[in-house]
């Protein structure tokens, strides 16, 4: 549906097409990007707020197609709510003075815009693909120069705080104390070989096992829970009576 108003609602219209030797168009809805909250990147007076900028756009094709109206500073694109770049676009133009602005709001609006240029070729299609692929594919030895760099420099900080930790090991203060670190020298991650540490992982085992096992679901393990409970009564009423006895016979006054 063609729209041939100047307005629409709060914007002004103009057309964009893909190259001088195309017959389709598409209508762009430009206004001053005026907000109460107004970005540092997006300055008042200075912004152009454009709506429906074709799929195929590029930052770089409607930078050097709004160039017609000033130089133009910085162009960015709006992230969708569904975070796919497929569909048109919502832009910002920026532009390195205000009249940039108003010249851009001043366009007729049958004034087409040009997107792709022999200076600067737009690409679309199988030869848009061949590219993205093409460049997807990285060099073999820059990415193993890049592995062997970020290796090297891994190495050179463990070196170094290597080093520092045993300079502050051999450091003695002023009476003579030596000053002795909890470096851990099987690893950087490995737990320190102390009692309580080893009690810790024990117990916190345990507790892994005892939530594995289900415990008095069955109606045989009720049962034998209730026999071992009442064996270990039976085996602690045994060890009372033998204390007991063992106290009685201790008892040095006798007076029977």
């Amino acid at each position: 549906m063609t729209v041939e108003k100047k307005k629409v609602g709060n914007f002004n219209t103009i057309w964009i097409r893909y190259d001088v030797n195309s017959s389709d168009r598409h209508q762009l809805f430009i206004k001053a990007h005026s907000i109460r909250n107004q970005e540092p990147e997006y300055p008042r007076g200075k912004t152009l707020f454009v709506l429906n900028i074709p799929p195929y756009a590029t930052v770089e094709s409607v930078q050097k197609a709004f160039n017609v109206c000033g130089q133009v500073k910085s162009v960015s694109f709006a992230k969708s709510s569904s975070g796919s770049d497929d569909g048109f676009k919502t832009g910002y133009i920026v532009f390195a003075k205000d009249a940039g602005l108003d010249k851009a709001l001043s366009l007729q609006s049958e004034h087409t815009l040009v997107l792709s240029t022999k200076d600067a070729t737009v690409l679309t299609g199988m030869k848009k693909w061949c590219k993205d692929y093409n460049d997807s594919i990285q060099d073999e030895k820059e990415i193993k120069k890049n592995i062997e760099d970020y290796m090297n420099a891994y190495d050179q900080k463990v070196t170094a705080r290597l080093e520092a930790e045993k300079a502050a090991e051999e450091a003695k203060d002023d009476e003579g104390w030596t000053t002795v670190t909890g470096r851990k020298k099987r690893g950087q991650f490995a737990l320190a070989r102390k009692e309580s540490t080893i009690q810790k992982v024990q117990v916190k085992e345990e507790m892994k096992k005892q939530k594995k096992q289900l415990l008095n679901f069955y109606t045989f393990q009720i049962r034998e829970a209730k026999k071992q409970n009442l064996a270990d009564l039976r085996k602690k009423f045994e060890l009372d009576k033998k204390k007991l006895e063992q106290i009685k016979s201790k008892r040095k006054f006798k007076p029977f």
